[in-house]
């Protein structure tokens, strides 16, 4: 057995490789929470663009959420069916980078008959109509991150393609970075067509998106914890007069001043009005959403599962009295609590929760 130490050389190269090693991974890889709030991100974004795709398409529209990969750049768009319309998109202001979306030929060109039924036979209006349905989606997609991130951002379009086989496009032509945020996702145009799309953004701009958005929390929390900070009151009989006297100050201003509530991150979640709201509104009026109430939830191991007979019992997660969670579409809105109703269960919505509070319950 050796007992020699490892000479400062070779502790600095040990170092420099954990640090190369750390460095690396951070710019290949998300966390799982960073994951998290990006989906949430994109969920509200993307799916507030159906508001704007539905007077162009003249139905409803619906926006699944997205699912998440983390790819390497010569593997991008993988999973696009070719032949394939590439759209090379921007972001500047509060965020910096490209965009790179792709969406099945066959698929989007069955979608623009909806708005010019000679499209299918004019190239040039085709391209025209889906030129023009992307960038109105993504001006509603950058109108709402602006929002939420609280910075102006601004999306333009760069340049768009025909792409028939997946060898003649190369992102490598077009940037420099190496990971990517692969985000698939669907829009849904009544029940006549689906349109598959796969967003890309380099991890750095999502990460960005993300730091920018934990830094508004923290910067929030920290604002909260000190207006919620209350000094205690002192009887102690030892306490000298010039002691009682600043505690009695000190109680006094509390008392004089407004009474302290928890934070309400209104201004993500109320969008300014505009004379075209309520026309863009009705047009989803008729749109289905499944609504789901969860009473609670637990984890067991298969073999508990293999024993679960009539007349078993389940221990769930919540505890007796605690408000159960609202859904819409698999999504956390609202809590409230079990009510009967005649001979039907059913339930009274006592909380609503806004944007940033149900991003914050994913950090």
């Amino acid at each position: 057995m050796t007992t020699d130490k490892l000479s400062p050389d070779e502790v600095k190269g040990l170092l420099g490789q954990q640090t190369k090693s750390t460095k690396l991974k951070n710019q290949s890889s998300l966390s799982k929470s960073e994951t998290e709030v990006l989906t949430e991100l994109l969920t509200v974004s993307l799916g507030g663009s159906a508001t704007v795709l539905s007077p162009i398409f003249g139905e409803g529209v619906t926006v699944s959420a997205p699912i998440l990969s983390v790819i390497e750049r010569d593997h991008l768009l993988s999973d696009t069916v070719a032949p394939f319309f590439i759209v090379l998109g921007e972001y500047a202001g509060g965020i910096k980078g490209i965009q790179i979306l792709s969406i099945n030929k066959e698929e989007v060109s069955a979608a623009a008959e909806l708005v010019d039924s000679s499209s299918n036979e004019d190239a040039d209006k085709q391209f025209q109509v889906i030129q023009d349905f992307i960038q109105e989606m993504f001006n509603s997609v950058s109108s709402s991150l602006s929002k939420v991130l609280e910075c102006e951002i601004v999306h333009s379009l760069s340049g768009m393609d025909t792409v028939e086989r997946h060898e003649d496009f190369r992102v490598g032509n077009f940037t420099n970075e190496e990971w990517f945020v692969e985000a698939a996702f669907e829009i849904k145009i009544s029940n006549l067509h689906k349109l598959n799309l796969h967003l890309c953004i380099p991890i750095r701009l999502a990460k960005q998106m993300v730091g920018i958005l934990a830094d508004s929390f923290e910067e929030e929390e920290e604002e909260a914890a000190e207006e919620t900070q209350i000094m205690p009151y002192q009887t102690d009989k030892n306490s000298t007069e010039s002691e009682s006297i600043t505690q009695k100050s000190h109680v006094t201003d509390q008392a004089a001043s407004p009474q302290i509530q928890n934070v309400q991150f209104s201004s993500f979640d109320e969008p300014e009005s505009t004379d075209s709201e309520p026309n863009n509104l009705n047009m989803l009026l008729d749109i289905p959403l499944q609504v789901t109430v969860e009473l609670g939830r637990t984890k067991r191991m298969v073999k508990e599962i293999l024993e679960i007979s009539q007349g078993s019992i389940i221990e769930l997660d919540k505890l007796a009295g605690e408000p159960v969670d609202i859904l819409i579409n698999n999504k956390l809105i609202a809590v409230g609590e079990v009510v009967v109703i005649d001979e039907n269960f059913g339930v009274r919505v006592t909380d609503v929760l806004s944007t940033a509070e149900r991003i914050s319950k994913l950090r």
